[in-house]
């Protein structure tokens, strides 16, 4: 268990935007520059007036308390596949040299049937999503993944405008996206079998941006420039948006990845809903031309966006590529 609580953070070190112009098609300059003050400092933002209706929301954070609530045997029933579709068990993401998170999770992806040739090739990443026998389920699971998809493609064309690039920029590599969904359950801190394990250790986020819902727990807690920690607590109708390790990669560290964790404190069942926003498996990532310079050279060699996750998902969860013979 990590020291006493952090303070909150301040509305300086994560602000929250409003989206309204960019999802109405308006002028989004303005915004533009506010994102890219936020990504150049913590990294992290909240957005509001996101597009994504709160009864959608609030039906997926409701299917997912039912699902948690089902037995352990019927969870274990839709156990996590080659696909890296499923559920996963407490202790499942496990940093080396650290002791297990104390959270358990259902996946989902963009759902591809057996036959497509990419899931025929043994793709990692790619395939169909499994869903366990429960009523009222899969159907608002599947409504939030759709509308937070949609956000995301409009997301990224913000994200190029705020490096000055073309609209399509990052959006050109996501005809057929790695986009994963994760429904988090964080059981209560006391119930930690080890004294090191914690909701989430601190890491940094694989792919481009993560946009999260979190319930009013809060729990989320990111790392400052000084090492020290603050906690963004839940903001009512709004989403955390993140950057992970492929925006750095891309931006040469001019977009930060930041290490975040999480930790239960209250007592009580904690839920959230991230979605990774990952691009295609071969998008490739390399050094954004204006993000570097003779004071900034080049500080990470070219790497296929979807090779990269899954190198890091196989550390860190004994992931497994599927194959046709798995």
């Amino acid at each position: 268990m990590t020291a006493s609580p952090p303070r909150s953070a301040s509305a300086d070190e994560v602000p929250v935007l409003d989206m309204a112009p960019l999802i109405a098609g308006g002028d989004i300059a303005a915004l533009a520059r506010r994102v890219r003050s936020a990504c150049e400092g913590m990294a992290f933002f909240y957005v509001r007036n996101h597009g994504v209706p709160q009864a959608v929301v609030d039906d997926a954070f409701a299917a997912s308390r039912r699902f948690f609530a089902e037995p352990l045997e019927a969870r274990m029933a839709v156990l996590k596949d080659r696909f890296h579709r499923g559920y996963l068990p407490l202790g499942t993401t496990h940093y080396p040299g650290r002791g297990p998170d104390l959270k358990d999770s259902f996946d989902i992806g963009c759902d591809l049937p057996l036959d497509d040739p990419d899931v025929v090739a043994g793709l990692p990443l790619h395939g169909p999503n499994q869903w366990p026998e429960l009523e009222g389920f899969r159907a608002p699971v599947e409504a939030y993944f759709d509308a937070v998809h949609g956000f995301g493609l409009k997301l990224l064309r913000l994200f190029a405008a705020s490096l000055e690039l073309p609209s399509e920029f990052f959006a050109q590599h996501y005809s057929k996206p790695t986009i994963s969904m994760r429904l988090l359950h964080y059981p209560p801190q006391t119930e930690a079998r080890e004294a090191d394990s914690i909701g989430a250790h601190a890491h940094a986020d694989y792919g481009l941006t993560t946009v999260l819902a979190q319930d009013p727990s809060g729990g989320l807690e990111l790392q400052k420039p000084d090492g020290s920690w603050i906690a963004a607590p839940y903001v009512p109708g709004t989403f955390v948006v993140n950057l992970g390790d492929l925006m750095a990669r891309w931006t040469n560290d001019v977009y930060r990845s930041n290490q975040h964790r999480v930790v239960n404190r209250l007592g009580r069942e904690r839920y959230s809903i991230p979605c990774f926003f990952n691009p295609n498996h071969f998008a490739p990532v390399e050094c954004i031309a204006s993000c570097t310079g003779p004071d900034r050279p080049v500080r990470y060699p070219p790497v296929a966006a979807g090779e990269y996750i899954a190198d890091k998902i196989r550390t860190n969860q004994g992931f497994r590529a599927s194959t046709p013979e798995s």
